[in-house]
Parts: C-alpha cells; structure tokens; sequence
C-alpha cells in the first residue's frame, strides 16, 4: 500500500447538443452559467444554476440534474436554487437539459461538496499498557465477547525485510498471549477484520476476496469475491451491514452475504477527501478509522463521510521498543465491557488501552 495524497479534482464544462433525430453533435449555443458556480461548496450552501447563451437566443425551459437526480425545473432560464444538504459528499456531476425550439441540448458542470463544519480535535489518555506480538504485522482488531481477534498481514519488515504470514488469531489482550491462530498461505496479504453473527470476517489485500471463518474454530467456512476489482484495506460492521476500505476516500456498505455493495460515502473535511482511509471500527454508530502511514484516527459520520472530530497518536511510537521491523501506527479496536479503545501498529511489542477526551 501507499500513503495516498489528499487531493481536490476539479473539471471543466462540456457541451454537447442531442438534435431531433437523436444525433448528437458538438455544439456552444449553450453552457452553465459558471459566474455562480465555486469550485468547492458545502453542505449549509445553496447551488444557483442557470444558463448561459452565446447568442441571443430564448429558452423555454431547463431541467437539472445532480448526480443524475433530477431536482427541479426552470422556466424560461429563471435562477434555479437548491440546498445542498441532503447531497453525498465528493463530486456533483451537474447536467443541464436546455428546451429551446423544440430541441434539446444537454450541457454539464461539476463541483465539489465537503462539509459545513471542520472536525473537532480530541486528545486521549492512556490506561494501561499491554504486551502485543512484535511479529504481528496488525491489520484488524476487534473485541468480541471478552477476547480481542486481530487480523495481521504478510507485511515486510520496515528493517530486515523480513515477510511475515498472515493470520487470523484469537487473543488475550491483557498478556498479548495468543490463543487460536489460523494462518493463511504465503501468497495472501491479510487486511481488515470484523465480527458479525459470531462470523470473523477478514478481507485480503489483493487477492479480490474475503473469508469467513467460524468463530470457535477459526477455521475458514467461505470465500466471497468483492464485486468488483479492488483492494481491501478496512472492515467493520454496524450490527447487520459490512462497511470497508479500499485506501481510497471511499468506504462502501456491503451485504456480509453476498459482499455486494448497497451503497457508500467519501470521506471528507470541510476542504478536502481524506484517502488511504484503512483500519475502522463502529463504535456507537461512528466510525473510528485509521489512515495508512498517518498515527491519527478520525471519528466519522456513517451516514454522511464527513469528519467529526481527529485524534492525534503520533507520541505512541515513542512509547514502543525500537526495532529494526517497526512499522506505522495501525489498529483500533472498542472494549464494550470496559468502554475503553485499545490502539497499535504494525510489529509493535505493545498495545494501548485508552480513553477519549476533549481538548
């Protein structure tokens, strides 16, 4: 994996013109008045669309589209208004249909939509320390009627490029003793792990598919393919839907059955998508997630994908023993019966139980 870059794509117009006998042919009679337009809205802003002609020339009217949602009609080319609340984050394709003499011509934009409200910043306090695997190369964590499941991956060490193999493992979170393990063969990069309807479920970096493994046994039970070409990175559940990572701004909501995707949110601030979105964790209907290569933890509005609120870990490495494989910050799981986050890394010797607080 790489750290991915937080980047703003912004798009230039097009125009494109559908005649009577349906032939489309390039044409600049018409365009969207870009002069309201900004290249970054938020979600408390109001979109004002109208048209813009090259020559003098009357509409009948104009309907509009976001994201092939249509949301209103204007006559005769009058400013139409639409609040942005309601709409996903990330970019907004804007299609125009312009009726003028009994034709049509389809005109398109694009901006950008982020959140109102910039994330709160919350500080942590540690409770206890543990002992953690300095092998395990830490993919998923996740509590489970008392006992932690970590998932880890064939990761080389940052030193000695030594590989490691993946696994599935049942754990004692207080000795970091290991009490069932199932590894996976060389050839597979193990990723996120998540526990629903006493089913571990555990993604794969690149193989295109994840495994179920019986609870008790750690054996695995299934293979599901992800639908569609991509890479798996984090996994949690809400109690009846799977939610995962592919290191990119996206976190898709997925049937555990059939891993196919219901919907999804891009994640955001109020300036910007987030990438490289990694390990998460659903704790009181928030997302928790880490961000590959970064020692922070961001909280996340499911319904949304906009940041609430960003906790900075970047002192924990200095509490863990240096070594020649020690790698990044990676790992967050939720004790419900201590209500207490437990956090580690990649070939860390230790893991941390902690509690949240404002600043």
């Amino acid at each position: 994996m790489k750290k991915h870059n937080l980047l703003i794509m912004f798009a230039l117009s097009v125009v494109i013109v559908s005649c009577k006998d349906g032939k489309k042919v390039e044409k600049n009679n018409f365009s969207i008045n870009t002069s309201h337009l900004k290249q970054l809205y938020h979600s408390n802003d109001v979109l004002k669309l109208d048209i813009k002609t090259t020559e003098n020339t009357e509409i009948d009217s104009v309907a509009y589209y976001l994201n092939d949602k249509k949301i209103g009609t204007s006559l005769e080319n009058k400013t139409l208004e639409y609040s942005l609340n309601n709409e996903k984050f990330g970019p907004i394709n804007i299609q125009a249909m312009v009726f003028q003499n009994n034709q049509t011509e389809e005109v398109l934009s694009k901006i950008e939509l982020a959140p109102a409200n910039a994330p709160k910043v919350k500080k942590y306090k540690i409770l206890n320390t543990y002992p953690h695997d300095p092998k395990a190369y830490t993919q998923g964590l996740e509590f489970h009627n008392g006992f932690l499941y970590e998932s880890t991956g064939n990761g080389e060490g940052a030193g000695t490029r030594t590989k490691g193999i993946s696994s599935v493992r049942k754990v004692n979170h207080k000795t970091g003793e290991v009490i069932q393990i199932t590894e996976l063969p060389e050839s597979i990069f193990g990723e996120g792990l998540t526990v629903l309807n006493n089913k571990i479920y555990q993604l794969t970096y690149l193989n295109n598919e994840a495994y179920v493994y019986n609870i008790e046994t750690l054996q695995k039970e299934q293979t599901l393919p992800y639908f569609k070409k991509m890479e798996g990175w984090g996994l949690t559940n809400d109690g009846t839907n799977l939610y995962m990572s592919d290191g990119t701004e996206k976190i898709y909501i997925v049937d555990p059955k059939t891993l196919k995707e219901i919907d999804f949110i891009n994640i955001y601030t109020q300036n910007t998508k987030v990438q490289a979105v990694n390990e998460l964790e659903w704790v009181n209907g928030k997302i928790y997630a880490n961000f590959y290569g970064s020692a922070a933890i961001a909280v996340i509005d499911p319904k949304t994908g906009a940041v609430e609120a960003v906790i900075d870990f970047s002192d924990l490495y200095n509490k863990v023993t240096r070594h020649p494989d020690l790698d990044v910050f990676n790992g967050i799981a939720y004790n419900p019966g201590t209500k207490t986050f437990f956090v580690t890394g990649k070939n860390w010797d230790k893991m941390f139980e902690i509690e949240f607080t404002e600043e």
